[in-house]
């Protein structure tokens, strides 16, 4: 199975409340496709049939963007309830058990500034992802009625260029961001190693012990000094 979701959220931190959101909910199995989505319900539908619908399709395409690990889903009963998001009782009408981890688009509501985020669970599924396997396609009148409230609700009609390109935008954003916080993080790592090997050098010509915990405290990161926590046990 492959788990995805596009979750978009307009979110006022001063009354701490959702103004909106809007979300899309995918799960691949086998050559179907389960979709649920916001105000529209849900359906299962041949994936080929979910490539012939250009919006829907640019929709899903936006979530496989958005969704890191596509094979992991999280029982809510199994983790420590401080990490569910509360506001999803704002957003979910029915309760619901199951989630994803994912980035998300939220906007701050009063200053307009919308972005990619991370940290907080919102993609919530209706249904039991041990059932997928026993479900087939739907019928032909309700996916009819499901594209036909779906256009209804999400189709942008000649908007799609602006709307779509406003999301990859805001991904180009998000991902050289994390691009950049991964060479930061490979550069520190390259000069802890080199910072370690120069104290160990200077450990072999006599320093005293108190002195080279200073400097290892002073010159590794955090994340280095725990590295290297082991080899220091005995100097």
């Amino acid at each position: 199975m492959e788990f995805s979701a596009v979750f978009d959220l307009c979110y006022n931190d001063i009354d701490n409340c959702t103004v909106s959101s809007k979300y899309f909910l995918f799960i691949k199995f086998n050559d179907l496709v389960y979709i649920d989505i916001q105000g529209v319900g849900d359906i299962i539908m041949s994936f080929e049939e979910l490539m012939k619908h250009k919006h829907l399709r640019l929709y899903y395409e936006l979530s496989l963007v958005l969704t890191e690990n596509k094979h992991k889903i999280i029982e809510k009963r199994k983790v420590d309830y401080r990490y569910i998001e509360e506001s999803n009782n704002d957003i979910y009408t029915e309760e619901r058990d199951w989630f994803i981890d994912c980035a998300y688009f939220i906007e701050d509501f009063p200053t307009k500034v919308k972005k990619v985020d991370t940290g907080k669970y919102y993609c919530y599924y209706a249904i039991n992802p041990n059932d997928i396997r026993e479900l087939t396609v739907s019928n032909y009148t309700d996916i009819a009625k499901f594209f036909e409230v779906f256009r209804d609700g999400y189709d942008v009609g000649g908007n799609s260029k602006e709307l779509f390109g406003h999301y990859i935008n805001l991904m180009l954003e998000y991902n050289i961001k994390k691009i950049e916080e991964k060479v930061e993080e490979i550069s520190i790592k390259q000069e802890d190693d080199k910072n370690f090997i120069n104290l160990l050098e200077l450990n072999k010509k006599g320093m005293n012990g108190d002195i080279f915990r200073i400097l290892y405290s002073s010159v590794l990161s955090t994340k280095g000094q725990k590295k290297y926590a082991a080899h220091i046990l005995d100097i």
